[in-house]
C-alpha cells in the first residue's frame, strides 16, 4: 500500500469519525454541520454508530501491511454510495445543495482518490 493510500485512509478514518461522534453525541451540531435537521434520535444514534464503524474499516485498511486490501475496497464502495445516493436526493430536489452538495464533493473527491490511488500499490 501506498504512502498516499494510507494518508487518505487517515483523512477518510478522521472525516467519518468526527461525523459519527456528532451524530452520536451531539446530533445538534451534526444538523448544523450537515444543513440538515435531524428529526428521528434513534435513527442519529444507529447512523453514528455506522459512521463510527466504518471510520474503523478505514483506519484498519490504512494499518494493513499488505497491498489495496479489501477493507479499503468497502470505504471506495462506501463513498460511491455516497456520491449516488446524495446525487440523486439533489438531482431529484429531495435535499438542497446546502445539505446534499457538500457531502457530495467530499465523497466524490474520495472515491476518486481511492479510485487512482488503488492502482498505485507496487511492494
Amino acid at each position: 500500500m501506498t504512502k498516499r493510500l494510507k494518508i487518505l485512509l487517515y483523512v477518510i478514518t478522521a472525516w467519518l469519525g468526527i461525523l459519527g461522534i456528532l451524530f452520536l453525541f451531539v446530533p445538534s451540531v451534526a444538523e448544523k454541520v450537515m444543513s440538515a435537521s435531524l428529526p428521528d434520535k434513534v435513527l442519529n444514534m444507529l447512523y453514528g454508530q455506522l459512521v463510527l464503524t466504518f471510520a474503523y474499516i478505514a483506519f484498519r485498511a490504512a494499518r494493513k501491511k499488505e497491498g489495496w486490501s479489501k477493507l479499503a475496497h468497502v470505504i471506495l464502495v462506501l463513498c460511491v454510495g455516497h456520491v449516488i445516493i446524495f446525487g440523486f436526493q439533489l438531482i431529484s430536489g429531495i435535499s438542497p445543495f446546502a445539505s446534499a452538495g457538500i457531502p457530495l464533493i467530499i465523497n466524490g473527491i474520495f472515491a476518486i482518490l481511492l479510485f487512482l490511488f488503488r492502482n498505485d500499490h507496487k511492494e
